[in-house]
């Protein structure tokens, strides 16, 4: 089994940004449309590809493959935002320079949830770099109105100013960590899954209790402006700028049990679509399908990367 490396970016904001780095096959060649920068969805890092991201070098192989799966800014180990925001443009100018230090031309792209909606932009604003792009239950950004964009504003506002008197969650193991994050509501995940996830995502912490002793526990390394609302929302119009720009082949892998109204969503964005074919498949799953039942998603993924056939044969 491939160990992935820990890799680390720096960007020209003084950003750092951290990643999980799979490859096989040494020094060979690896093909454009074997080569993934994956996106993780909100809240979560890079440990959310651990189990995909060893299928599809198997599925994909004997060729050499390669995936680059970010922890994106203010997520994972990678450092947090400090005088900008978290808008899903600036994940995808972060992106724009981790390729540049990668040295690729040509790379596909994956992203889950949050991952996949910055994934759709990224596709619309850099086509001719990109082989294909895989989305897992998402089919681009949510939007809001723009008349109620306004109070979305007034709702940032109010929540930022309210930051600093809330109380940072305090974990006394990683295992009530993982408990937790496997009961957070309508994002909750598996715990098995938590178990994978939640350790890269955690920053040891002290508190002092009711008796006045110091206690040793764990708190999210999440920046917590990622936890209240964005300062702007997008319209459905300013999506579809983006994703009517979109040339590479899109497969969208949606989960069963996933985000409610996915399809209503997927029939009306993929109208806009003209210029590329677009793949749907349903796998058995809730919304992190991609932890819950990576092997089914594998079975998706990877039969479909193979017939678009893209790019030179790698020298084995």
């Amino acid at each position: 089994m491939v160990v992935p490396q820990e890799r680390s970016f720096e960007l020209r904001n003084g950003l750092v940004l951290t990643a999980k780095h799979w490859k096989t096959g040494g020094d060979c060649r690896v093909r454009d449309a074997r080569r993934f920068l994956a996106f993780h969805g909100f809240l979560d890092n890079a440990a959310s590809f651990d189990l995909l991201a060893p299928l599809m070098l198997q599925q994909l192989g004997p060729e050499p493959v390669e995936i680059v799966a970010l922890d994106l800014a203010g997520h994972g180990m990678s450092s947090h935002r400090q005088s900008e925001d978290y808008g899903l443009w600036r994940y995808v100018e972060d992106a724009d320079q981790v390729v540049e230090q990668l040295g690729w031309q040509k790379h596909a792209l994956i992203g889950h949830s949050m991952g996949g909606a910055a994934a759709s932009m990224y596709a619309g604003l850099f086509g001719s770099r990109l082989t294909v792009t895989i989305l897992l239950d998402n089919f681009g950004p949510f939007t809001r109105s723009i008349e109620d964009q306004p109070d979305h504003l007034l709702e940032h506002i109010q929540e930022k100013k309210n930051m600093p008197n809330k109380r940072l969650p305090f974990h006394p193991t990683i295992d009530s960590a993982c408990q937790a994050r496997s009961k957070s509501g309508q994002w909750e995940i598996e715990y098995e899954s938590a178990k994978m996830l939640v350790p890269r995502g955690l920053r040891p912490v002290e508190r002092t209790d009711e008796q006045g002793n110091t206690v040793q526990g764990w708190t999210w390394s999440t920046d917590q402006l990622l936890t209240i609302r964005s300062a702007q929302s997008l319209s459905e119009k300013y999506v579809q700028a983006f994703v009517q720009r979109i040339t590479s082949p899109v497969l969208a892998v949606l989960a069963s049990r996933g985000v409610a109204n996915m399809m209503g969503m997927v029939e009306e964005r993929k109208s806009w679509m003209t210029k590329t074919e677009v793949t749907i498949k349903v796998v058995e799953g809730g919304h992190s399908v991609h932890m819950e039942n990576a092997p089914a998603v594998a079975r998706e993924v990877c039969p479909w990367i193979l017939a678009q056939d893209i790019g030179e044969v790698a020298r084995l």
